[in-house]
């Protein structure tokens, strides 16, 4: 019975699992920062007027 609180007790949170990972939290900012940037140029060439 003691082991298996142990095991229970011994897990980690996802969420220190994710800050733990270095080259994660790099992918993830520049996969933030590329379709923010991106969605931000699209919304600005949408709103330009067009010539006619």
């Amino acid at each position: 019975m003691q082991d298996q609180h142990n095991k229970s007790s011994d897990r980690v949170p996802i969420g220190q699992v994710v800050f733990d990972e270095v080259f994660l939290l790099f992918l993830a900012s520049l996969v933030i920062s590329f379709v923010l940037y991106n969605v931000w140029g699209l919304l600005e060439l949408l709103n330009v007027p067009f010539l006619k």
